[in-house]
């Protein structure tokens, strides 16, 4: 990796991202729930049904909760930093697929470095985020960029099998099965589906089908977006997306019990109506997709820079458009943000003025809008009240737009 070409350096790094994990293992965090609901598995409970911790609900695949089964009766703090340490492996799995990739070897050395240090600047708040939380966003991260890669690189099976698993954990990766159609990618998708539904029902084989197949009914309806939970999000402050900013806008008294009391909603509208609101933008984001796309469809990417930013631009709508999202789900925003300074970077030379100071500034603004909680944490409650981490991966959407414009110019 370019920017950790000393390798004391990485050394030090990769020592420091220990004693973080080893830290953050102190506590119960989500993995407790992960935990919980694997032991509510073993006793044959409806886990979907019961709350954990502070009323939370265990929100993942059955086949998570299994698979966790052997390490149940393990030391809780030891399999959780093992839990951390698999994850910041999986984060720098992520960086070093970054480092290789073909955009970036047209770089100077000393512009690589920069890159990788203002990207990962960018996404450090998401990465501790996560691992605070104990989360599961860099492993879903993971399986979308990873199995799209191998993918690409024309090992379909291997990539459909990562990809599935996304899927069928939490799914949010749900967003590239149209895409593999999009873009030609048959036998992935037949083989994501083949995959998919593998996952799904292959639990059946330890716990039994019938026990298994009331778990999965229990789990969709509790994860169906129409559910009034899901369209007056705001049940925690921390809440961001789409449907947590249109409902704090668009309705006065949001049954939301951390508000500060500032407003701010520019209207009051029946929840019925902030449905169909919601439904509307979201079907606009989704269709814009086809802005990046391009046509004709079923034909691959013409370069690279397509490629990646069509990528980066489904990866930026999972947190918007899905409900229920914490601050720590952002991290998908990231590679919109690192395409866009790839662009700014690589291209410096021959943008205007104009464009120079058009993405540095709101680059920045980006750079401020997601990392304030980490900057200046004091006034963290304002932040979230306001969902300005909201607006600034909507912030994304122009500057990747902006980006794609301009992306006819370069042949790579």
């Amino acid at each position: 990796m370019t920017v950790f070409k000393n390798k004391i350096w990485l050394f030090v790094l990769l020592a420091v991202a220990l004693v973080v994990c080893f830290f953050e293992a102190d506590g119960k965090g989500d993995f407790y729930i992960f935990l919980s609901a694997t032991g509510d598995l073993i006793k044959g409970d409806n886990f979907y049904e019961n709350k954990y911790v502070d009323s939370y609900h265990y929100f993942y695949s059955v086949l998570f909760a299994l698979i966790l089964k052997p390490l149940y009766y393990l030391p809780f703090f030891w399999i959780k930093f093992c839990w951390l340490v698999f994850n910041t492996i999986l984060y720098f799995h992520l960086f070093q697929l970054l480092t290789k990739h073909p955009l970036l070897q047209t770089l100077t050395e000393k512009q690589k470095s920069a890159f990788i240090l203002l990207t990962f600047i960018f996404s450090l708040r998401f990465f501790l985020g996560n691992l605070h939380n104990s989360q599961i966003t860099i492993l879903i991260l993971w399986t979308c960029v990873y199995g799209l890669y191998l993918i690409i690189n024309n090992k379909p099976l291997s990539g459909a099998a990562i990809l599935a698993l996304g899927i069928n954990i939490k799914l949010l990766p749900i967003v590239f099965l149209p895409y593999l159609i999009y873009r030609g990618y048959f036998k992935a998708f037949a083989f994501t589906l083949l995959f998919y539904f593998v996952y799904l029902f292959s639990p059946s084989l330890f716990i039994g089908h019938g026990y298994n197949l009331s778990l999965i009914k229990t789990w969709l309806s509790l994860i169906n977006p129409i559910n009034q939970i899901h369209v007056l999000d705001v049940e925690e402050r921390s809440f961001h997306g789409l449907s947590t900013l249109l409902s704090t806008l668009l309705v006065k008294d949001v049954p939301d019990v951390y508000a500060l009391p500032y407003k701010r909603n520019f209207a009051d509208v029946a929840i019925p109506t902030l449905s169909q609101v919601l439904l509307a933008v979201r079907l606009i984001l989704v269709s814009f997709t086809l802005y990046f796309l391009k046509w004709k469809p079923f034909i691959k990417a013409k370069t690279n820079w397509q490629q990646c930013i069509e990528i980066s631009y489904l990866l930026l709508l999972i947190p918007l458009i899905f409900p229920h999202q914490q601050h720590y789900a952002f991290l998908f925003a990231v590679p919109a943000f690192t395409i866009s300074l790839l662009y700014f970077i690589s291209n410096y030379d021959v943008l205007s003025k104009n464009s120079k100071r058009y993405l540095y500034f709101f680059l920045s603004l980006i750079y401020l809008l997601a990392n304030l909680k980490l900057l200046l944490g004091t006034f963290n409650d304002y932040y979230d009240h306001y969902k300005i981490l909201t607006y600034g991966a909507l912030l994304l959407i122009p500057i990747l737009a902006w980006v794609n414009s301009k992306i006819k110019t370069i042949q790579q």
